[in-house]
């Protein structure tokens, strides 16, 4: 018996002792917990099955500004903003069905929190959910992301300046890029009509020499035929060869080495004059029509020049028209600033006078506009010279303007002819009726220094028929040695390009240095030579190749009623 009740005995306590240290280990895990979620910084809050608050630790009361006394027992949407309660129930609910044990709250979406002062903050939650006797329980983390999403904020917002930073810079850069290759294409151009005008104004010089010829023997021809048959196939010749004669002068207008005459004129009374000699020679399908601006300024150029680029535009649009159309040529005033200059290219700012001719016909490619102004370039297959709109670039250039063209295929052209604005008041056209040919009264002696023998031999019977006595020189080494050895030569009358040695401008200023009281005229295809420069016409009286009897005499004697030196 005494065996039996021993071993009861002996179990209760170690029983007693088993449940005592589970009791201990129970606090020591509630003590654990309870100073993590005393110590959490973040939010921890449990909820029961109908989403009341049954635990609240400090970190949700520093967050959310309650304290458990007030929050214990409360809706969780108490922390929720009102404007997301019917989608957080859904989440939870969603949740709840779900198999999942845990999730981050919020994965797709922004969620806000609510503090207890009623305003609104980013949040970052997590939700576990667990059975605890038969009972659903909830535990939900929530973190407070303000700054982090300030931070987002402001970096996504750095991101759009500098896209924006980026944007446009690179549509600065493209632009400029656009502007470098616009100004690298005028440069292309420029050095292409330069090179035009160097290759067109040597030719022109060569072929004025020539035409000089053939005029200078016709006129000779002319005074010793008697026939009128004879004499109208003369002056057939004498015509053709003039055409020949303005063909080279367009030329050098292109090339910018023919001097212009210049006068201050008001362009609205030109293109008057320009519109009734128009109007009778386009055709009645085409409707002119002129619009000229009031108070117009005055501008210097050669109006002779003016009416030829206007009348070669107006040519161009009537053949741009066979089936009819209209034809407006207007004119006004145009101030060119610094944005128009880059807007049209090789222009100074300042104020203009611009005449503009637009046409309703089949327009230009852009291919053909390219070349536009290239000398001899021309879609008019066997009737064009292409000299047209290459004359009116010259003559544009030359007057310190600018030509424009804006055209496309089938929708018309405009051309713009920018002449500067004269500082002058006065308008209007001086013009002088030709004179007679003025022979030689006192027989003086007049020295022609030619290297090109048929020229000169013909420059000699020209000056003998208008009454002088004439000697010559081949070049001005020659023509300097019968200048020491014949103290009678009144005139030297050069060529400014000869062969070899001095030119016959350098020799006109060895005239001007030794022998004073000689005088000196000077001839040359255009009016530009290597040997002198633009200035050669301020310094001496130049007569232009090919000329006629009448514009040789006159030369010589105004020459001869020069002062020396």
């Amino acid at each position: 018996m005494s065996r039996k009740n021993k071993f009861p005995a002996d179990s209760q306590p170690e029983a007693d002792l088993r449940a005592k240290r589970a009791e201990e280990e129970l606090r020591r895990s509630e003590s654990r917990i309870a100073a993590i979620l005393a110590i959490g910084a973040d939010a921890i809050i449990s909820l029961d099955e109908k989403m009341r608050i049954t635990l609240f630790n400090e970190g949700a009361e520093r967050l959310f500004g309650y304290v458990q006394g007030e929050i214990l027992g409360q809706s969780l949407d108490t922390l929720v903003p009102e404007r997301f309660r019917s989608r957080h129930r859904k989440d939870v609910r969603d949740f709840a069905a779900s198999p999942i044990m845990a999730r981050r709250v919020g994965e797709r979406q922004a969620i806000y929190a609510l503090h207890k002062d009623g305003t609104e903050f980013p949040a970052e939650a997590s939700i576990a959910k667990l059975e605890v006797g038969g009972e659903r329980v909830y535990m939900a983390m929530v973190r407070d992301i303000s700054e982090r999403k300030q931070a987002e904020d402001m970096l996504a917002r750095s991101n759009a300046e500098l896209e924006a930073r980026v944007e446009q810079r690179t549509k600065a850069l493209e632009e400029e890029i656009q502007r470098r290759e616009e100004a690298q294409a005028a440069l292309i151009q420029a050095q292409r009509m330069e090179a035009f005008g160097q290759l067109t104004g040597g030719i022109a010089h060569d072929f004025n020499n020539l035409l000089t010829i053939v005029l200078g023997n016709l006129e000779l021809l002319d005074a010793q035929l008697s026939q009128e048959k004879e004499r109208a196939l003369l002056h057939r010749a004498a015509d053709a060869a003039q055409m020949g004669a303005r063909l080279t002068s367009r030329l050098l207008t292109f090339s910018r080495r023919q001097r212009l005459k210049a006068v201050v004129l008001n362009l609205n009374d030109l293109m008057l004059g320009i519109a009734e000699l128009l109007k009778r020679s386009l055709g009645e399908r085409i409707a002119l029509t002129t619009v000229l601006a009031g108070a117009l300024w005055p501008t210097r150029v050669d109006p002779s020049e003016v009416e030829n680029a206007v009348l070669n535009l107006a040519i161009n649009a009537r053949d741009a028209m066979p089936d009819g159309g209209k034809l407006v040529i207007e004119t006004r005033n145009v101030t060119v600033d610094k944005e128009g200059v880059e807007t049209l290219g090789d222009v100074v700012a300042g104020d203009y006078v611009c005449i503009s001719v637009t046409d309703t016909g089949t327009g230009m490619s852009p291919e053909v506009l390219e070349h536009a102004f290239e000398p001899f370039f021309t879609t008019k297959r066997g009737s064009g010279t292409g000299l047209g709109l290459s004359t009116i670039y010259g003559f544009a250039q030359q007057s310190g303007g600018h030509v424009t063209i804006e055209s496309e295929r089938g929708s018309g052209t405009t051309v713009s002819l920018f002449l500067p604005r004269a500082s002058d008041v006065e308008t209007g056209t001086v013009r002088q009726r030709a004179p007679e040919v003025p022979l030689s009264e006192n027989c003086e002696t007049v020295l022609v220094v030619e290297d090109d023998p048929e020229l000169r031999e013909l420059t000699l019977q020209r000056v003998e028929g208008l009454g002088y006595v004439a000697l010559d020189a081949e070049d001005a080494k020659t023509a300097i040695r019968i200048l020491e050895s014949e103290p009678g030569i009144e005139l030297v009358f050069s060529d400014i390009v000869l062969g070899r040695g001095m030119s016959g401008y350098q020799l006109g200023l060895w005239v001007r240095a030794n022998k004073p009281g000689q005088r000196v005229l000077l001839t040359t295809g255009y009016a530009s030579d290597a040997t002198g420069g633009e200035n050669i016409a301020d310094e001496f009286n130049v007569l232009r190749k090919p000329y006629s009897r009448l514009q040789l005499a006159l030369a010589l004697k105004t020459a001869l009623e020069a002062e020396p030196g």
